[in-house]
C-alpha cells in the first residue's frame, strides 16, 4: 500500500528525449503527476506555508459558531 500511495504521490517517471544526432545530451527526465495528485501537491503546499493563518481562521470560524 505504501508503494502505491507513493508511486501516486511522485507520478510516473518520464525519461528524457534525446535526439540521437543531436549535440545536446539531456540527462534529467521529469515526472508526470495524475490529477488528483497534483492537487494534493497545491493544498499540501497551501498549508505548509500557511499553517498558522488556516489554523487561526479555523479556530476563529469554530468560536463564532460555537458561541451562537
Amino acid at each position: 500500500m505504501e508503494q502505491l500511495l507513493k508511486r501516486w504521490w511522485d507520478g510516473e517517471y518520464v525519461p528524457p528525449r534525446n535526439d540521437p544526432n543531436g549535440l545536446v545530451f539531456i540527462l534529467q527526465g521529469a515526472y508526470k503527476r495524475h490529477w488528483t495528485s497534483k492537487a494534493a501537491h497545491v493544498v499540501a503546499e497551501f498549508w505548509l506555508k500557511y499553517w498558522q493563518w488556516c489554523m487561526g481562521f479555523g479556530l476563529a470560524v469554530i468560536g463564532l459558531i460555537w458561541r451562537h
